[in-house]
């Protein structure tokens, strides 16, 4: 008779060793777990940072308001293509002056500057924050005054930068001329008789011995601004040229300042935001100032000063005296005469003199500066329209006037995150980095 197989007794010893072996082949399988998600999520941070967080990282503030790391550097992509493009245009026309070695001279240094600033991250980097902090302040202001660009407007941009008017071309609006046409009086033709018309101030000048018209040599605006423009310039074009040029440019900053269209809209965007808030800042700057019409006897010396002031006293005729003693040989010949000028051509000195001379035919005593001695003598005086230069320079200190007094009133904080990664693209052409 066979014998009946009995079941293996597994002692209490036993079974808790297998349930210790168990236990902890479950806690190695958590640690490994633990630590492959651990890894997972520290290389996904990494990825994470590295591909969105940093470039959210603010580079400045201002009043709360984030001006992220991403923000800086298409900015700062954009100002170096503006920037070599505008080097480019400096380049040919050093080599379309180039018989001219003032000239040719000029368009160097001017290339030199700009090649300095591309090979000086930490420069070009500042001036992006300023431009960005520049316009968050801006748009603080214009959102006040209810003022916005719409996407119209931004089209519309567009089609005038590269000439393309859809509803006709615009009418330019004469410019009006600031000298009037009024008779002098018998006492200013007496004290002036050399001339009916006096001669007009020379535009520019900054000093009055001279009067020399300074040659303006063409130069491209890099920095957004009131009067600036991130276009080329504009030539009458159909509608299918403008598509073509747009598409072509946008193409380009694509290729090589990696910013794509919605950037630059909105680049442009801030740039007509800019120019709004310009005009409205500056609405109330006058348009009308005293213009003065004078002579003066420069001389070098107080002595000599004072020698001409007391022929002047006994009667000596003004004229004679500046063709004999004068050292301004632009104007000794007719009498010393600078002709009509408004405030801003001469050096502050003799400005301040000149301008608070109250009657006609007023002699100054000697007035020093960095020129000489001069002896003013007034020859008239009245209320004209600012000059366009004068007036684009007096809406521009207002208007900084007022950037500057708001800044000092908001809390801007400015970080250096962006120091290493200010961007060094797109770069300059072979032979311009000199």
């Amino acid at each position: 008779m066979a014998k009946t197989s009995r079941p293996a007794v597994v002692s209490r010893k036993q079974q808790s060793r297998v349930e210790k072996e168990r236990q902890q082949r479950r806690i190695v399988l958590m640690v490994t777990i633990t630590i492959a998600v651990a890894v997972v999520l520290i290389l996904g941070y990494g990825v994470v940072d590295t591909l969105y967080l940093q470039n959210m990282r603010p580079v400045a503030t201002v009043d709360g308001e984030k001006i992220t790391l991403e923000q800086f550097q298409n900015r700062a992509r954009f100002d170096r293509f503006q920037l070599i493009q505008n080097t480019i245009q400096l380049a040919q026309y050093q080599q379309l002056f180039q018989a001219d070695p003032n000239s040719a001279n000029y368009f160097t240094s001017q290339i030199q500057l700009n090649v300095s600033k591309l090979n000086d991250p930490t420069q070009l980097g500042n001036q992006v924050i300023d431009e960005l902090i520049n316009e968050a302040i801006i748009r603080r202001e214009a959102q006040k005054l209810g003022i916005t660009v719409t996407d119209e407007e931004v089209e519309k941009a567009f089609q005038e930068a590269f000439g393309f008017f859809p509803d006709g071309t615009p009418t330019a609006i004469p410019t009006a001329t600031p000298f009037s046409t009024a008779t002098y009086s018998p006492q200013q033709l007496t004290l002036a008789p050399y001339t009916a018309t006096p001669t007009e101030a020379p535009t520019p000048t900054q000093s009055p011995e001279t009067t020399e018209t300074a040659v303006e040599t063409p130069q491209a605006t890099v920095t957004l601004g009131p009067t600036s423009t991130p276009f080329p310039t504009p030539t009458p074009m159909t509608e299918e040229g403008f598509k073509s040029g747009l598409e072509n440019y946008l193409a380009t900053l694509k290729t090589e300042a990696q910013i794509d269209e919605k950037t630059f809209r909105e680049i442009v965007r801030s740039s007509l935001l800019y120019q709004k808030v310009f005009d409205e800042i500056t609405r109330d700057v006058p348009t009308e100032e005293d213009w003065v019409w004078a002579r003066h006897i420069l001389v070098a010396t107080p002595e000599e000063a004072a020698v001409v002031a007391e022929s002047l006293k006994n009667g000596a005729d003004f004229a004679q005296l500046a063709a004999q003693f004068s050292t301004d040989t632009s104007t000794k010949e007719r009498g010393g005469d600078l002709g009509w000028f408004e405030r801003g051509q001469m050096v502050s000195e003799f400005e301040n003199a000149v301008f608070s001379m109250t009657e006609i035919g007023q002699i100054s005593d000697p007035v020093q500066s960095q020129f000489g001695y001069h002896i003013i003598q007034l020859l008239g005086k009245e209320r004209r329209p600012v000059s366009e230069n004068r007036l684009s320079t007096l809406k521009q200190q207002k208007f900084d006037s007022w950037l500057e007094e708001t800044k000092a009133s908001l809390k801007i904080e400015r970080n250096e995150n962006w120091i290493a990664k200010v961007p060094t693209v797109p770069t300059l052409p072979p032979g311009l980095g000199f």
